[in-house]
């Protein structure tokens, strides 16, 4: 049987990080089970770099959606253009949300390509996109159970059109060793280093928490981003004293061999999460998560409290150091846990059980019926002043290219949005509150 051709789109000004090496392991993996697998990166003028991410991975198989131009209507007919040469079956949206429109206008005509969507963190307005479009979404891949209940229950996508996969944790290079306590307690954080999602500058009072209960510790930060240089500033003293040392980032061979053979402990504060792959990771090297009651937690049942992990409130710094301490000083707690996180890997938190999970997903998703449903209207703010004046989108895009006008952005995210922008607060809150429910009801 000849493959099937699957085209993953996804901004390009990220380099490093959950959604980039997913990508880049779909892309290895997935021909090998059946799927020709090609990656479109929308380049921008200033923050989109489609170089830069070839140089980072060379060996993947990349197409450029050209966004240079800075209107939303230039993006549309570069990606339109894309897909009609890729001629795939399936395009998966990875936080490019202009594909909505363009697959779904190629399917009014042809019945062809499908469109699939990822969602990876509980972030309401990518729940609020797939529900404007539910009538055309055809597959959604999610990480983590609370995400796939918000997309079925709340978004109303029929439940055989969501499947949720956690990022596949490769097994260690070597066994992994149950941790005992040693002179010191090594801990890590491993991740991108974000204030919105990731609550990283909570490492600020929980070293604080660590010094008052006088622990002998030492932190090992690993990984780079947004709020790198405030955090090391604020915890100068710490890298000082050597307590704390930023280890920036490191690709999956350093963490395997380097990084989580060397740890008894990660912490992680994010507020939200689908399933983290750094935990995951963690675990199966037997390293025992101190990790954030994130919004998603109770319902995946990953991290189980007192089992394989220890578990402490959003923002409750305090309880986590008092975990910490446990961890170094209760006899056998340490080696307990480490024992039962090193067998939590298994099933669909394996690597090999998550590729196949996805191929899995792809195929089921041909076998059903293309969704058909009407493009929808979504009153998004006039591209220009050219469209404001009356002339169609195209016709004001052909004007510019005349004109030679570009229109330069000022983020990465407006250069190529992730979402349509359109959620009301009262929607946010509504998503938000329903999350809150269902980890109630665990």
């Amino acid at each position: 049987m000849s493959s099937r051709r699957l085209l993953i789109c996804s901004p390009s000004h990220a380099r490093q990080g959950g959604v980039e090496s997913a990508i880049d392991d779909l892309c290895h993996e997935l021909p090998k089970r059946g799927w020709e697998t090609l990656l479109a990166l929308g380049q921008g003028s200033r923050f989109n770099d489609v170089g830069a991410y070839r140089n980072a991975y060379p060996d993947l198989a990349i197409k450029e959606i050209d966004g240079t131009k800075g209107t939303r209507q230039s993006r549309l007919e570069s990606l339109r253009k894309v897909i009609l040469e890729v001629q795939p079956d399936i395009v998966f949206s990875a936080r490019v949300f202009d594909a909505y429109e363009v697959v779904t206008s190629l399917k009014q005509r042809h019945r062809t390509p499908r469109l699939a969507v990822g969602i990876g963190g509980y972030e309401p307005h990518y729940f609020y996109d797939v529900r404007l479009f539910k009538g055309n979404v055809d597959l959604c891949v999610v990480m983590g159970n609370l995400l796939g209940a918000a997309l079925t229950d709340w978004a109303g996508i029929d439940a055989s059109r969501v499947v949720s996969i956690p990022a596949g944790v490769r097994s260690p290079r070597g066994p992994s060793q149950p941790r005992d306590p040693g002179d010191i307690l090594r801990i890590g954080y491993v991740g991108r280093l974000a204030q919105k999602d990731k609550s990283i500058l909570d490492m600020v009072p929980f070293l604080a928490q660590l010094e008052e209960r006088g622990l002998a510790y030492h932190v090992s930060i690993v990984g780079d981003g947004p709020e790198a240089p405030v955090l090391r500033e604020r915890l100068g003293s710490y890298v000082s004293n050597g307590r704390v040392t930023f280890c920036g980032w490191k690709d999956r061979s350093e963490l395997y061999e380097t990084v989580y053979p060397n740890l008894d402990s990660v912490v992680h504060f994010s507020p939200a999460e689908g399933v983290p792959i750094a935990g995951g990771e963690a675990m199966a090297h037997g390293v025992v998560p101190v990790i954030s009651q994130f919004i998603g937690l109770k319902t995946e049942r990953q991290y189980l409290h007192d089992f394989n992990s220890l578990v402490f409130k959003v923002g409750d710094v305090a309880t986590a150091a008092d975990h910490m301490q446990r961890l170094a000083s209760e006899p056998g707690l340490l080696r307990r846990l480490s024992e039962n996180a090193a067998c939590s890997h298994a099933g669909k938190y394996t690597f090999d059980g998550a590729m196949d999970a996805w191929a899995d997903a792809l195929d089921r998703c041909m076998e059903q019926p293309p969704m058909m449903g009407a493009v929808p209207s979504l009153g998004l703010p006039k591209d220009g002043r050219l469209t404001r004046m009356g002339l169609s989108p195209g016709n004001a895009q052909r004007l510019r290219d005349l004109l030679g006008r570009r229109h330069v952005h000022n983020d990465p995210g407006s250069e190529w949005p992730t979402g349509s922008g359109l959620m009301p607060d009262d929607v946010a809150v509504e998503i938000m509150r329903f999350a809150a429910d269902c980890e109630d009801t665990k």
